[in-house]
This record gives structure tokens, sequence and C-alpha cells, in this order.
């Protein structure tokens, strides 16, 4: 594998000083990955936002993709009075986040401030990093890549998508492949188990372990995966996504379930390196976290996004400084000289009414809707 991409989602940059991590220790590139105005200044970016930009050089104002539970946003005569009075230093960093995450998006996309249609993969026009190279691609996990399409090599679904049994629509292309990635259930990104951001009865440490699990076996899935395709195709570019430290950060701030959680991920990345030996590797997060705050009334999370925490390491020098960055970086690693975005050819097929219930009750159950 020429280029291999793992996603730490919400990984931390003061978690990352703070904590005996090897493996990202040992690498010897790494630098601040921040999103675009206004986010940035914001201080709140939402994880369909953020690795739509980075894995399709698409800006937000482009690709529209500001949530999971707002429909595609549109501008708004509003829009650019809220974000300017959004990025205003002074302002709450809770304030600044309700005015980004939900006024920009109820008057941009909801009804009449109401959530709207819930986004999917359709909704994106443009093509991701894989489609611009001359090669096979092996992604799971990344966001929004439900439902899945006709593209160059394997992807499996990530956040959101219905269970491989719910789905109307394959959760894996090329179809052949969901049974493989799916025996046992023990894949993907969901977990049966509401989340104590919802409700205060659940034990925090085992949902954290819930997850650390899920992590684990998606790494394994991952290795395996890559052993099954290679025996038809050797995929030249590789991308994972591990989001397990998001949903355990919103859930607890113990130090020492944080601190297991990273160790945990690490250990894994380490592994996933070892096993399949990629030319070069970069490990990135789409933002960090920072305690809630504790006027936060409609959802009991220990932490929140932060704009400002996200990171990035590599093997090599990749020049990337914004998410807007990355699929440029990518496609230079490959010599593919391409202006980026470039529209995608079809956006069909359609999810149905089925996987969107679906789709949002598992939101429901990790706190995001």
């Amino acid at each position: 594998m020429k280029l291999l991409v793992i996603g730490w989602d919400a990984a931390t940059q003061s978690h990352l000083s703070e904590f005996d991590l090897p493996f990202w220790e040992s690498l010897p590139h790494s630098g601040s990955l921040l999103p675009e105005y206004p986010f940035d200044e914001a201080g709140y970016i939402s994880s369909a936002n953020a690795w739509t930009t980075i894995s399709t050089g698409a800006s937000f104002f482009e690709h529209g993709m500001l949530g999971f539970v707002y429909g595609k946003y549109s501008e708004h005569p509003l829009s650019g009075i809220i974000q300017r009075i959004a990025t205003q230093q002074q302002l709450p960093p809770l304030f600044r986040r309700i005015l980004i995450g939900r006024v920009l998006g109820g008057i941009g996309s909801g009804e009449k401030g109401k959530k709207g249609k819930k986004v999917d993969s359709t909704d994106i026009e443009y093509k991701r990093a894989w489609e611009y190279l001359d090669c096979e691609a092996l992604v799971y996990g990344l966001p929004l890549t439900y439902p899945t399409w006709e593209t160059n090599g394997v992807v499996v679904s990530g956040i959101p998508a219905p269970s491989a049994d719910e789905a109307d629509q394959p959760v894996v292309y090329p179809e052949e492949y969901e049974n493989f990635v799916y025996n046992g259930g023990n894949a993907g990104y969901y977990v049966d188990m509401e989340s104590p951001v919802n409700d205060q009865t659940i034990d925090e440490s085992e949902f954290c372990r819930t997850h650390q699990e899920r992590m684990e076996a998606n790494t394994r899935k991952y290795i395996d995966l890559h052993q099954e395709v290679a025996d038809d195709t050797s995929p030249e570019f590789g991308f994972l996504m591990l989001r397990g430290l998001d949903d355990i950060m919103h859930a607890t701030s113990n130090t020492n379930l944080l601190r297991e959680s990273y160790e945990l991920i690490d250990q894994l990345t380490k592994e996933i390196v070892e096993e399949i030996d990629p030319d070069a590797l970069i490990v990135l997060s789409d933002h960090g976290m920072r305690p809630s705050s504790r006027f936060r009334f409609d959802k009991d999370m220990r932490m929140d996004h932060d704009t400002r925490e996200g990171v990035w390491g590599g093997t090599k020098p990749f020049d990337i400084e914004r998410h807007t960055d990355v699929t440029p970086a990518i496609l230079d690693h490959f010599g593919v000289d391409q202006n980026v975005p470039e529209a995608r050819e079809s956006t069909d097929p359609i999810t149905s009414e089925g996987d969107k219930e679906a789709i949002h009750e598992h939101l429901e159950d990790l706190g995001y809707a």
C-alpha cells in the first residue's frame, strides 16, 4: 500500500501531549489540523462537515454538509451575520457552538428552523480523494459513505448508516464483501448501547469499554479485509476511521478511561501499520475535545468538540494545516496533478424511508439527534 490514512476521530492535541503514546510519538512529522473559517473561529464543527471536507477537498460552502441531523446547507440572508457573531472570541464557546451548529443549520437547511432531511452520501456532489487515483482503494468507516456507490475499490459505510440487516441499499461496495465484513455482526460504527449522554443511569465505564472493543473489532476487520481484498487486487490507498474516541469523550472526562482509550488506539494503529506495511502513513483527527459547558441543558455531554485541538501526524512531511489541504496532499503523494474539488458523475442510489428511520434511531442512541 502506497498510503494509509487513519482517522482518530476527536483525538485532541492536549491529550496526545499528556498521555504516553509510543506509536504517535514515533511519527517524525506532526502539527495542528484546523477547519476553514468560520469554524476555526467559532470553535465548533461537526464530524459530518469535517470529514467531508477532509475527504473531498471541497469547502463547507461547496459541499454543504453542516451536520448529520440537518439537511444539506443552502445560503440564507442571515448566514453572514450569524457567522460574524459566532466568531467573536469574547462570547462563551457554548453560545458560539449554538449559533454555528443549530441556528445556522436551522435557517440554512431545516424547514422553518426545524431539523430537516437527514444527509447521506448522495448529498455529496464531489469526488472523494481516492476517486482521483488510478488504483484500488480500501476505505472503512468514513462518515457519509452510505449508501455506497460504484467506485475504484472497496468501501465499508461509516456513520450515519443502518446496520447491514436494516439497510435497503448495500452498506459495502462491492456488495460481495458485505457478508465477510459483517459476519458475526461485530463490525461497523454502531454499538447497540445507549450513551450516558442521553441516559445518566448508563455506566460510563461500561459504555467506554464497549466502544474500545468496537475499535479493536474494526481494526481486526480492516486487517482481515485487506488480506481478503489483496487476493484479488492490491489496494494502494487505504482509509480507516476509528471513531470510538469521539463517543467516549462525549460520555466521560475520566482521565483513566481517556488514557485507556488513547493507549488502545495508539496500539491498534501500530498493529495495523505492522500488518499492512504502507509506504507512508497519515494519522489525523477532525477536531479535538474540550470540557462541555455546565450550562448545556439538552444533552449530558462531558466533553464537546473543539476546532483548535485537531491534529495530524505522519511518516512524511505532508504539507497540511487545514482540512481543505488533506485531499490535495494525498493527490500530491500519488503524483496526481488535479484541481479539487471535482464533481461526481452520479449521486445515485437513494436511501429508503426505512433506512432513514434506522439511521435516525442510531444517531439518537449516540447523542447526535
